[in-house]
């Protein structure tokens, strides 16, 4: 009685051991065997999973995402799949709604495609996409300064870029927002540039070229030396011209949000208009502009 006992208590425990291991040690119906301690509860396959190492669609609980075989997952980066494009963030997850890539709008839809010559109205705001899906927004006012993508730019475009990059970093610093950005600049471009001669204007690349290589020039001189580097702190800008001659310029710039005045070109009177709204600079006397073209300020 006491060997059998003993034999039955053996039984029960090897039974037990290998239950636990089964549903603690072992894979589930709920694990995915070629992905080690991954849990297709949250993460599933779309369309169907084939294995380790496929080309496919995966999710888990933040979003849909794209593995590649032997390069992992697409990041910061387009994918066509099925003859559709689709766009995915830094982390590698598709992504929707309206975007802008390389200074270029597009809208994907619910399921990540891409959309292609169709318009849609936006946030009260209507875009208008072409064959290659990117978009322009439909606005009442002159364009903010049209910046290529880097693949389109020319060489010469590049090395103002590369010169615009050497100037902030020595005047931008982390933390700063974009405000403190703004003004740091129109410090520098006030306290380097010399006002000298007439400038061809119709070139702002060539405009900045030669206000940070040369340092002198006139008001169309600072304000494409302005452009430039407000536009590669990552600050949108429109060109203002006076309209009572059409021989004087500055720029609108987008400062959290808000578009304000800003020209560092320097006036027979004085003062400075850094950052100021449509009632402050009109105040000057020196900057009569057609208001209808452009957005209002605060």
């Amino acid at each position: 009685m006491r060997g059998k006992g003993l034999v039955t208590g053996c039984v029960f425990c090897l039974v037990f051991a290998m239950t636990a291991f089964a549903n603690e040690g072992g894979v589930s119906d709920s694990q995915d065997p070629g992905v080690v301690g991954v849990d297709l509860s949250v993460r599933k396959m779309r369309p169907e999973d084939d294995g380790p190492g496929v080309e496919r669609w995966m999710q888990d609980e933040k979003g849909w995402f794209y593995q590649e075989p032997g390069k992992g997952y697409v990041v910061s980066d387009w994918k066509e799949v099925d003859g559709k494009w689709y766009h995915f963030d830094g982390d590698g997850y598709m992504e929707t709604g309206l975007i802008q890539v390389d200074g270029a709008y597009y809208f994907l839809e619910e399921d990540g495609s891409m959309i292609r010559e169709e318009s849609r109205e936006i946030e009260g705001k209507t875009y208008h996409f072409d064959s290659s899906g990117a978009g322009i927004v439909e606005w009442p006012y002159k364009q903010p300064l049209l910046i290529p993508s880097d693949w389109e730019k020319s060489d010469f475009h590049k090395s103002v870029d590369t010169m615009a990059d050497g100037i902030l970093a020595g005047i931008i610093h982390e933390g700063m927002g974009q405000r403190e950005k703004a003004v740091a600049i129109y410090n520098w471009v006030k306290g380097n540039l010399r006002y000298s001669g007439f400038s061809p204007v119709g070139d702002w690349v060539g405009g900045a070229y030669d206000g940070m290589r040369k340092r002198h020039g006139d008001c169309y001189t600072y304000f494409a030396t302005s452009a430039e580097l407000l536009n590669r702190a990552g600050m949108e800008t429109i060109e203002v011209i006076r309209s009572t001659d059409n021989n004087h310029y500055w720029n609108l710039v987008k400062v959290d949000g808000s578009w304000y005045h800003f020209d560092p070109c320097p006036r027979r009177l004085g003062g400075d208009f850094c950052l100021l709204t449509d009632d402050e600079i009109s105040k000057s006397g020196s900057h009569t502009f057609d208001h209808s073209l452009y957005p209002p300020t605060p």
